[in-house]
């Protein structure tokens, strides 16, 4: 017989009026829970990203091979999305850049696509400067626009773990 050790822990929230439950075997503060878990979510949101905005929903095979290379693909897109959107946004205030999620830096690789791809082939200045004109006028979109409304999950992760 396994036994596992877990602590039960509650969050009050005041906007629902009622207790957010969670289970948990993490050696952590328990201020430090829900920020954690609200991370954990923005792994989720990756392959959600890499599902619907990188297309990898639309499998057209069923070879193994075929799928795990998609797989490897979406999520490399996913990396040079989340890199991309990083370099955008440094001209952002730190708090706005903690905003930053990796299914807006998806959706802003699809928008950079054909300029990346130029600056990719052509190595020009001109392709570079394309491709930075439309990371600069798209940079805008990728935090979350109610980062000023609460709190963001590294935000609180940082500030409960004294970071």
């Amino acid at each position: 017989m396994v036994v596992l050790q877990a602590r039960v822990i509650g969050f009050w929230n005041p906007i629902d009026k009622r207790y957010h439950w969670y289970v948990t075997n993490l050696l952590v503060a328990a201020a430090v829970i829900y920020p954690l878990y609200r991370l954990r979510w923005q792994l989720e949101l990756v392959f959600k990203a890499c599902k619907s905005s990188l297309c990898l929903a639309d499998m057209p095979s069923a070879n193994e091979n075929i799928i795990r290379s998609l797989i490897l693909v979406a999520l490399v897109g996913n990396l040079i999305a989340f890199t991309i959107g990083k370099f955008a946004l440094m001209r952002f205030p730190k708090e706005q850049q903690r905003a930053f999620s990796f299914q807006r830096a998806a959706m802003l690789l699809l928008h950079i696509g054909a300029p990346f791809l130029r600056f990719l082939i052509r190595d020009s200045k001109k392709a570079l400067s394309d491709l930075m004109a439309k990371i600069k006028t798209l940079a805008g979109e990728l935090f979350d626009p109610n980062f000023r409304n609460r709190e963001t999950s590294l935000q609180q992760v940082w500030s409960q773990s004294g970071l």
